[in-house]
């Protein structure tokens, strides 16, 4: 049996009845545990991110005997409640009870490991902390207050500005209501505090903060402290690709399990795979159900809980590179819930390699974008997912989502496709892999390694340096024929190429935009082919943003998606018009 196989990840769900939470429970294959342990992931995009790092760490201790739950705290990921809730500190800490109770019914021994802002939460309740038999702090966040203005500050810089009167507190990667961010901002941590409570304690910190106050203060009182290195390039990557720290990994796995006893039991587990949520002011009651397919792909279908028509529209959401199925920000898990309780189904999945699709393979963990896997995977996922006849059938994405849900669109009379900043304009496949992915770190943008993975492409990272200078330069200048022709050939990204595929299929895109891709469009000539298109009667439905950013987390970026995706749905409520910011874009 190889390493990749010797446990069992099981999704499910738990917790309170009526506030339903996610998560994955990890056993040894054999079902003889040790111990229990929880995992408190970070919140926002670093929650997102982190999600097969964290998970190969609940594969190494599954290995070594321990039953572990990794979970989305309410209000985040897929567990029930919205993130803009004014009591979400809260439930966050209420939800970290409600695992550790979920693990005690199967074992006495629990442990707790805190990444991030899961180190922060973890450590807050005293009488919790009493009861563990190990603590484990990842990279941990001290103090709240430092931690929520650093965020807010980063997702103005990186995702873009708010407007002076709103309400919320943006954080990357999620909108949180100003009570919930001020809650947050009151916790801290304490070395006292934190060693008064687990039988063993284990600190893990960055290179520069390893003779700092709280480092020092724990290590004098007894808790064992080693420096992780620079952890950014898993916690916050600026590209598509994350390096694991597969040594810090290993050291956390290696130290519970020399902290906790040998003697084990068998953990008999059931796992619950759909839940129920009540009527609230957005709709009636909707039911929400994990399926895992023939090739492990896992599956969340999103619906009425009431019986539904057999022509009820379809939303299919196709995640991009890394992002787990709940989308930037929790875009695509928030929407869900909106379509269901508008009287659609929303499907969700994980791609090959993300989130909880397959094993977590240190070595090489990237999943491919643009290959011919994908577009099957995608179909496998509509046809089992669309049962009936249903009215409609909308494909969105972001950037290599939205190439996806182009390939999807163009397979069913009732089709209609959502295009979110893509950078990929043509359907031919053109493998975008962990060689491409790597390279990003080396200096250009996203745009340039996916303009590069045009037929026997090799570019090396001062290629794609130069072509990031000059590119843009020489595009400007190329007669429009030129463009296309070199389009065709997948030199450069022509709109034109993959625009009039659509139309000869019959389909009209809804393209989204942020002001950065929509220059990009602009660019590669892309209001030329509009207007090309206007004129047969085919232009695409263009919105472009004032404010946001590529992935799409920007709550502009994430509302307009939403208005777009319900209208394609046929879900839009009556008078409901464009937002403010996003205008629609005229051909020219």
């Amino acid at each position: 049996m190889s390493e990749l196989s010797e446990t069992t990840s099981l999704p499910t769900y738990f917790g309170p009845e009526s506030a339903p939470l996610f998560g994955v429970v990890h056993l040894p294959a054999d079902a003889q545990v040790r111990g229990g342990v929880v995992i408190c992931p970070p919140l926002g995009k670093e929650q997102a991110d982190t999600t097969r790092g964290v998970r190969y760490l609940g594969e190494e201790l599954a290995r070594k005997g321990f039953l572990v739950l990794r979970f989305d705290y309410a209000c985040t990921g897929e567990s029930s409640g919205p993130q803009g809730s004014p009591d979400a500190a809260q439930r966050w800490l209420d939800s970290i009870d409600s695992a550790v109770s979920y693990v005690r019914e199967h074992t006495d021994s629990v442990s707790l490991i805190g990444l991030r802002a899961g180190a922060l939460l973890g450590g807050q309740n005293q009488r919790l902390l009493q009861t563990f038999d190990a603590l484990v702090l990842w990279d941990p966040v001290v103090k709240g207050r430092q931690y929520v203005r650093g965020q807010t500050a980063l997702h103005n810089m990186s995702i873009g500005t708010v407007d002076a009167d709103d309400p919320r507190v943006h954080l990357v990667g999620t909108s949180l209501a100003q009570s919930a961010a001020d809650a947050m901002a009151r916790m801290h941590l304490t070395a006292q505090t934190l060693v008064e409570g687990p039988k063993a304690l284990l600190c893990g910190v960055r290179d520069t903060d390893v003779r700092g106050r709280f480092a020092t203060e724990l290590e004098a009182a007894g808790a064992e402290v080693f420096p992780i290195g620079d952890p950014t390039p898993f916690v916050a990557s600026h590209t598509v690709y994350f390096e694991f720290p597969v040594t810090v990994i290993k050291r956390i796995a290696q130290w519970l399990g020399a902290a906790v006893g040998t003697e084990t039991r068998s953990a008999v587990f059931a796992p619950s795979n759909h839940v129920v949520l009540p009527d609230d002011s957005a709709g009636p009651a909707i039911r929400k159900t994990i399926h895992t397919l023939d090739d492990g792909t896992i599956v969340w279908i999103t619906e009425p809980d009431s019986e539904r028509s057999a022509d009820a529209p379809v939303l299919v959401a196709h995640s991009t590179a890394n992002d787990i199925r709940t989308g930037p920000a929790r875009l695509w898990a928030d929407l869900a819930e909106l379509v269901a309780r508008r009287g659609g189904r929303a499907v969700r999945y994980d791609r090959y390699g993300v989130g909880e699709t397959s094993p977590v393979d240190p070595v090489d963990d990237f999943s491919p974008l643009h290959t011919t896997e994908s577009i099957g995977q995608a179909r496998a996922v509509t046809e089992f997912a669309t049962v009936g006849v249903p009215s409609r059938v909308v494909h969105a994405g972001v950037c290599s989502g939205s190439w996806l849900a182009a390939h999807l669109g163009t397979r069913g009379a009732q089709s209609r496709v959502v295009m979110i900043n893509p950078l990929m304009w043509r359907l031919r496949t053109t493998t975008f892999d962990t060689t491409k992915a790597s390279a990003i770190g080396a200096g250009p943008s996203v745009s340039e390694v996916v303009e590069s993975t045009g037929p026997d492409s090799r570019l090396t990272a001062l290629q794609m340096k130069l072509r990031e200078k000059f590119g843009p330069l020489l595009r400007a200048h190329m007669p429009y024929a030129v463009v296309n022709l070199l389009g065709v050939a997948g030199v450069v990204q022509a709109p034109k190429i993959l625009l009039s595929a659509l139309a000869k299929r019959g389909v009209t895109p809804d393209l989204i935009f942020s002001p950065w891709d929509y220059e990009r469009f602009t660019l590669n000539r892309g209001p030329r082919a509009l207007e090309t298109l206007g004129r047969r009667g085919r232009r695409p439905n263009v919105r472009v943003c004032e404010s946001g950013d590529h992935p799409a987390m920007h709550w502009l970026i994430r509302e307009t998606v939403v208005e777009v995706c319900l209208d394609a749905l046929g879900l839009a409520p009556e008078g409901m018009g464009a937002l403010d910011g996003a205008s629609d874009a005229v051909g020219g």
